[in-house]
């Protein structure tokens, strides 16, 4: 067995080790992960940012990305992939990782400080994307936020020099908000690939089945769901939201740009009367630039 990674390395049995690497041309290097990121949208990167914080930044993105290509993409067997990187994050640590944009983590997690257990955390929420299927309840689903979006934002405090428990808290909140708000805007593709992060009790409670998730339009019922989510991810926003004023300087620009970014989803949902099927819901440049100009002058305060 082999098992492609898109900085062009393989892990596999071929060499009779499970974690052996060797080179292949077939799938793309660590660059096109970067030129990703250059067409999404990631505040934290703006080019205000001193480069060695762009840098240490660059640097989780991209492990972020192989993460979740490794989960969400890559041919073949995705757990054994996942095994794999976890093995390569821990060498990462060590200075000795063999993938590219592992090695590329090396000086970040050092200069940094970043835990293992933080990092290792992207990896388990991606194993359990090959198991669970679906969440009963919304406590559920912020139990799969722990895993998946939560460690990014207590990554990038600590890249600032202020992973701090009580901020590490805020920053929780917005986390899975962002997360929730991503959910509700990919319901559609999430379900093709027979995933449902919409808790199953509040599709019961509006009556909603799961063939209405691939629907040409949302039918109302549906529409009333993702209110529903939508709202309750902008009041863990506001909640979220006083760990800017709590930051100066660079922090506080690139925290204030994903809050911005948040709001501006949350903003662009209301503006499509809720329905991610008819449209695509995605926040306009113009209202996440004023929201992101009202949080750095407010700091968060409404």
């Amino acid at each position: 067995m082999v098992l492609s990674l898109p900085d062009g390395t393989m892990s596999g049995e071929e060499s009779g080790h499970p974690n052996s690497v060797a080179r292949s041309g077939d799938f793309p290097r660590s660059a096109a992960v970067l030129a990703r990121m250059r067409s999404e949208n990631f505040p934290v990167a703006s080019r205000i940012l001193p480069h060695g914080l762009r840098r240490h930044l660059h640097a989780l993105y991209g492990f972020f990305r192989l993460v979740d290509f490794a989960g969400d993409e890559a041919p073949g067997n995705r757990d054994a992939l996942l095994d794999f990187l976890e093995v390569d994050l821990r060498r990462a640590y060590q200075d000795a990782a063999r993938i590219p944009i592992l090695r590329a983590l090396t000086t970040t997690v050092a200069e940094c400080a970043i835990p293992h257990d933080v990092l290792v955390k992207l990896i388990e929420a991606n194993r359990q994307d090959q198991q669970v299927r679906r969440y009963r309840t919304f406590d559920d689903l912020l139990d799969y936020c722990a895993l998946s979006a939560n460690p990014v934002g207590e990554a990038v405090l600590h890249v600032f020099g202020r992973a701090e428990p009580p901020l590490v808290a805020l920053s929780d909140r917005i986390c899975s908000a962002l997360q929730i708000l991503e959910h509700c805007q990919d319901i559609a593709e999430d379900y093709r690939q027979d995933r449902v992060y919409l808790p199953t009790d509040d599709l019961r409670r509006f009556g909603c089945q799961e063939p209405d998730l691939v629907a040409v339009r949302a039918p109302t019922r549906l529409r009333g769901l993702i209110k529903f989510e939508v709202d309750r991810a902008r009041r863990m926003l506001d909640d979220g939201a006083p760990l800017v004023g709590c930051l100066s300087g660079t922090a506080r620009v690139a925290v204030a740009g994903y809050l911005a970014g948040g709001r501006a989803t949350a903003a662009a949902f209301a503006g499509a009367d809720h329905d991610p099927l008819g449209c695509d819901v995605r926040p306009s440049r113009a209202r996440t630039f004023v929201e992101w100009g009202r949080l750095y002058v407010l700091g968060g305060a409404r």
